[in-house]
């Protein structure tokens, strides 16, 4: 019970923020900027795998928010909403730069394909179990950014985000038989591209 008003407590705090922002209130803006600075900033690096440019994303993202609140419909979840725009962003960025800048795969997102609890506890104690789950992380990263820009970002937001199909059909402005077009196309080619290293019966 504790947790669930907590939750609405949260939500209600962020409902008055939104308000507050749409009312003018600059001061709004800092507590929801601390609240998605992190998402947003993964995403746009996710996206660009460039720092710089995801930290230029991350601040068009929130200059957008602010001048853009008063669009913002309560139908969408105000993340979804956040989301969209980063995405949107992030997009900009990569067209303008007219190629993508390759940046070094251990500073992109190595980082995002991490095993859970009980796997870390019986990796470290493993280095045999290290270096592979390294090398893994070393070849999932890569195969995913070999992917086409469209569908690199269904999995993205799908894998790493942890979106549903309607939330990110939302975020593209595209069908959700799109957005399964895509993933699972996107599932095909990271299954070739990883056959040597992962399992056939692995989720990918």
């Amino acid at each position: 019970m504790i947790e669930a008003e907590g939750e609405f407590y949260v939500e209600r705090t962020e409902a008055l923020l939104i308000d507050h922002l749409r009312e003018g209130d600059e001061t709004a803006l800092a507590p929801l900027i601390e609240k998605y600075k992190r998402m947003v900033h993964r995403l746009a690096m996710q996206i660009t795998r460039n720092h710089e440019d995801a930290n230029d994303v991350m601040q068009e993202t929130f200059i957008k928010v602010y001048h853009s609140i008063h669009t913002f419909r309560q139908e969408a979840a105000f993340e979804t909403w956040v989301y969209r725009i980063a995405v949107n962003e992030s997009l900009n960025f990569v067209k303008r730069r007219k190629r993508h800048r390759e940046s070094p795969l251990a500073t992109t997102q190595e980082s995002d394909f991490h095993p859970d609890v009980r796997q870390k506890a019986e990796i470290a104690n493993d280095p045999q179990l290290q270096a592979e789950q390294a090398e893994l992380r070393h070849w999932v990263t890569k195969a995913v950014n070999s992917l086409s820009l469209k569908h690199r970002i269904v999995v993205i937001l799908h894998e790493l985000e942890g979106l549903t199909h309607p939330e990110i059909a939302s975020i593209l402005n595209c069908s959700e038989g799109t957005v399964r077009s895509r993933l699972h196309y996107a599932r095909k080619q990271l299954r070739t591209l990883l056959k040597p290293y992962v399992d056939a019966n692995s989720e990918f």
